[in-house]
Formats: C-alpha cells, structure tokens, sequence
C-alpha cells in the first residue's frame, strides 16, 4: 500500500476504543476497518489492539458492507476464541523470547495470516456474489421497463389506428378511451415500482440525492397529464 494510506489506517486505528466498524472514503478509494481487542499476557492493559482493514476502489452498497462487517466480527470473535493468538503479533520481537515462545510466536503468526487470507477469499466471495444478485435485478427492472414501453407503444398505435377507423367522435370512442386508460395505468405501476425500488435500496431522499417524495408525485402527474392532454389534442386535431 502507499506509505499514505498506511499512515491513515495507522490513525483510524487509534480512535476507538471499542469493538466496531468503520468506514471512510480517502481519494479514490473506500476504506472499511474493524476494530477489535485481544486478550494478551504480554501486551500492556492485557489487551492487543487489532484492526481488520479492507481496502477497495469500487463503489459497494449498502448491503455488501453489513455483510463485510459480519464477516468481520465473526474474524474477532475467533482470533478471541484462541488463548494464544495474541502471541503471533510478537513476530518482529522474536528474539526476546526463548525457544518454546519463538515457536509459539511462529504457529501463531502463521495461523493469523492463513486465517485473514481465508477472510480474503470470503471477502471476494461474498462481494462478487452480491454485485451479481444487483446486475441480475438492475436488468429485471430494465426488462419491466422496457416490456412497459412495449405495452404503452401498442396503446398508442392501437389509439392511432382507431382514429383513422373511427367515423364517430374521438371522444365517443370506447376503444381509444379504453387505450388511453391503460397508458394511465402502465405509467402508475412504472411509478409504483421506482418507489418501492427507492425504498428497497434505503435512499434517503431528505438528503438532497432526489426530489422529496410529494414532489416526485406532483412532477409524475404533471408528467401524465401532458401526454394525456398531448394525445387528447391530437384526437381533436384528426377529429377537426
């Protein structure tokens, strides 16, 4: 890592002073640390401050980091699990130690690194997982989309092909009043699902990233009624 980074994660890891996660942005990269504590017979307060660090360039949701902290803890709670982890830490003081804690010291350093690199495998695993389960649902609503454009194009030739046909009054046709209710509708639902899809995703739209919800709705229905007024004028416009 750069020598800069190094010295950030260095001073994340001084702040807290319990068990917790957290996350910070630093140039182009994202940050997420956990903090924990070991207990230790040869580390001052009988504690070994230790932090999890997890470093990427990649935007992720939500969701991955619960999963990243989850995973994170469950590290902790098994390196805590283990009375003499704590010894593996020493690796760089090995010569102050007799023979029998050297070779302490060296299973445990050992056991640490294979146990953060199975973490780093978890890590990928998981993450690559979920971006999959969130391309497969960015495409499902693109399809719903695009399948609701479909619909709402053959409502729209159906009203133009009724207008050419029709002999009665626009207005009086059942088929085009039909037509120009199912617009209606096929706009509501696309309007319904963008707002469940907010809600699933936890945006919140206080903070500026999106309109508050009432204007969403207003702008919605200004957005319905031109097209309705738009076809109805040109109803009128072959009617005349």
């Amino acid at each position: 890592m750069d020598k800069e980074i190094s010295v950030r994660i260095f001073d994340i890891m001084d702040q807290p002073n319990k068990e917790e996660f957290l996350t910070q942005t630093f140039e182009n990269f994202k940050l997420l640390n956990y903090y924990f504590q070991i207990s230790s017979d040869w580390a001052r307060g009988s504690k070994e401050m230790a932090m999890l660090s997890i470093l990427t360039s990649q935007q992720i949701s939500t969701e991955i980091e619960e999963n990243l902290s989850n995973l994170c803890k469950k590290f902790s709670e098994k390196m805590q699990s283990n009375e003499g982890i704590y010894t593996g830490f020493h690796i760089k003081e090995l010569n102050s130690y007799d023979e029998i804690d050297q070779e302490r010291i060296r299973k445990n350093n050992l056991l640490i690194k294979d146990w953060v690199q199975e973490l780093y495998w978890e890590i990928l695993e998981i993450t690559r997982k979920i971006s999959e389960e969130e391309k497969i649902t960015v495409l499902l609503d693109d399809r719903y989309i695009f399948e609701s454009l479909e619909k709402m194009s053959r409502e729209v030739k159906k009203i133009s092909k009724e207008i050419d046909l029709s002999e009665d009054s626009v207005k009086k046709n059942l088929n085009i009043r039909n037509a120009i209710s199912n617009l209606n509708n096929i706009i509501d639902d696309l309007y319904e699902g963008y707002i469940e899809k907010m809600t699933e995703i936890n945006f919140e739209l206080e903070q500026g990233v999106f309109s508050p919800e009432e204007e969403l709705d207003t702008d919605t229905q200004k957005i319905k009624k031109e097209l309705l007024q738009t076809l109805i004028g040109e109803f009128n416009e072959k009617e005349e």
